[in-house]
């Protein structure tokens, strides 16, 4: 099954169709048309979302404080594009969603290894489901230009919980706070220095996905390996399941949660691996918490243990790295 063809929470459903409200529009003939059997796949949430940001000539629905008028996010993935790192695609995206949206306003800083991308509001906080959408329509194309997904290490937003606020966690990867000073996404910087090299033929088959394939552009999609990934980062890694149990929780059997891993292009192994270095680096980067103690946190028996898989992770000893990641600096043109 394509990662399209994958169903989407119905909260989100439910918010697009408050976002019609609001604006005087009866959003049910528009879903009936594209989903006529009722099944909301990404695909048709794609659809759904273009033919309502037409009928409203607002590609974020009337949730910012300008309407962003049909054919900006193409326009922005096009200004992106040319960029000669993924930290001045999103230093070009942010600058771009300002002018277009005018608030919220995102900015980028980076500090001992983490690049925290953070969203200043003119007034009170605006809904969940628009920070959400925010975050897709920069994270996505972001993405896709870096050619992988980027794991987020932490998703904060400044407004009240929604109900249902575990959809939000299960599509971003990881736990999302609410009721946050800001609304921000941090990641690990290294991700910044990556070359962006993307030609304008694929841009152009990108877009004729858009918007539903902005659900899959990053880590942690509505999807199984998503929700592992959010169960996992709710948990310290010494209770983290055995992949038999792993799969007992998902009510499947290991053979098919394995080929779900498969087809996404992951493997437990791989996805804790993944975990444990985001969450060391934080620690290193973020706190005096001793190496060894970081070791015993992650999980690791030995301490040895613990460095050989840094050295791997980072090309680097911990501590070496805990020393190079404190000293702050801040993207700027």
């Amino acid at each position: 099954m394509s990662k399209l063809d994958a169903s989407i929470s119905a909260i989100f459903i439910d918010e697009a169709f408050t976002c019609a409200r609001r604006a005087g529009l009866d959003a049910g003939p528009l879903a009936r048309r594209i989903a006529p059997d009722g099944q909301m796949t990404l695909a048709r949430y794609g659809e759904f979302w273009f033919a309502l940001a037409q009928e409203m000539q607002d590609e974020m629905l009337g949730m910012t404080t300008y309407p962003m008028r049909p054919g900006s996010f193409a326009l922005m993935c096009h200004a992106i594009r040319g960029a000669p790192t993924l930290g001045k695609a999103l230093e070009r995206a942010l600058w771009t969603l300002t002018v277009m949206v005018g608030s919220p306003r995102g900015t980028v800083t980076l500090r001992n290894g983490l690049a925290c991308i953070s969203f200043t509001d003119d007034g009170p906080p605006t809904s969940p489901f628009a920070y959400r959408t925010l975050l897709i329509v920069l994270l996505g194309p972001i993405c896709w230009l870096a050619r992988r997904r980027i794991p987020l290490m932490q998703v904060t937003f400044r407004c009240a919980a929604p109900d249902g606020a575990e959809a939000y966690s299960r599509l971003f990867g990881t736990q999302v706070q609410f009721n946050a000073p800001a609304t921000q996404v941090v990641i690990d910087a290294a991700h910044l220095t990556l070359p962006v090299n993307r030609s304008e033929a694929a841009l152009k088959r990108y877009l004729r996905q858009a918007p539903g394939n902005l659900l899959v552009g990053y880590r942690g999609t509505d999807d199984t390996v998503g929700q592992v990934r959010a169960l996992l980062s709710r948990q310290p890694p010494q209770d983290w399941p055995e992949f038999d149990s792993l799969a007992r929780h998902f009510r499947m059997s290991p053979s098919t949660l394995r080929r779900q891993f498969r087809d996404q292009g992951e493997s437990y192994r791989g996805l804790k691996s993944s975990l444990r270095e985001t969450r060391a680096k934080q620690l290193l980067a973020e706190t005096d918490t001793p190496v060894a103690e970081v070791a015993n946190l992650l999980g690791y028996a030995e301490p040895s243990a613990f460095f050989r898989a840094f050295q791997g992770w980072a090309g680097t000893s911990p501590a070496k790295f805990r020393t190079s990641t404190r000293r702050p600096d801040t993207l700027s043109d």
